[in-house]
């Protein structure tokens, strides 16, 4: 007999179906108008008319324009850490994973846009990121924090810092770099790998 852990999960009814295609149509055109015209200057009822509900149905979905971006933030961190998960070994290179991280996250920026990818990122340094929203909650900082209290339990990191804030200190400084140091380039880039071995660099038992 199947356990009751094993069963399938009961289909969605028909109203929960057409919530969840309403919600994936307003997010969509949320991201889109916010790739033309910049979180500060998306206009909801724009939003609305592209997604063909009426201005309250977005506010149904999401309390805050700035809540679209943390989503599609997290969608984003999601989709990045399966790629790496598939690459990691058990006990793997904090400088290699590190640096593999970044340039997926370049290659993130490059598939949103700069205007989405710019102002994703300047949430974390605005009073408007949805407070409830925690960079140490978010799926690429909990990959980056598991890894470097892997490699503190292999003893290739000092085993008197904390690896949560290591972690959270990373995303951080990633973030800040990405904001301010320009458009997409082969220095920028160079600059990011630089940053990735001196982060490391300071970790790693010497």
């Amino acid at each position: 007999m199947m356990s009751t852990s094993e069963r399938p999960a009961p289909a969605p009814s028909a109203r929960e179906t057409q919530r969840l295609q309403t919600r994936r149509r307003v997010f969509d055109a949320a991201v889109a108008e916010i790739g033309r015209s910049g979180l500060a200057g998306t206009d909801v009822a724009a939003i609305a008319a592209a997604a063909g509900v009426v201005r309250g149905t977005f506010y149904f979905h999401f309390p805050t324009k700035e809540h679209v971006l943390v989503e599609l933030e997290r969608d984003e961190e999601s989709r990045i850490v399966a790629k790496l998960s598939a690459r990691t070994s058990r006990q793997p290179n904090l400088l290699s994973l590190l640096t593999r991280l970044v340039h997926h996250v370049l290659e993130a920026e490059q598939r949103l846009g700069p205007i989405v990818f710019r102002d994703m990122l300047g949430l974390h340094f605005s009073a408007a990121r949805p407070v409830e929203d925690e960079l140490g909650q978010h799926p690429l900082a909990a990959f980056v924090i598991a890894a470097i209290a892997e490699a503190q339990a292999a003893r290739r990191v000092h085993p008197d810092v904390d690896a949560g804030e290591l972690g959270v200190i990373f995303m951080t400084g990633l973030f800040a770099l990405l904001s301010t140091a320009g458009t997409a380039s082969r220095a920028r880039t160079a600059l990011l790998d630089r940053y990735v071995k001196t982060i490391v660099g300071g970790m790693e038992k010497q």
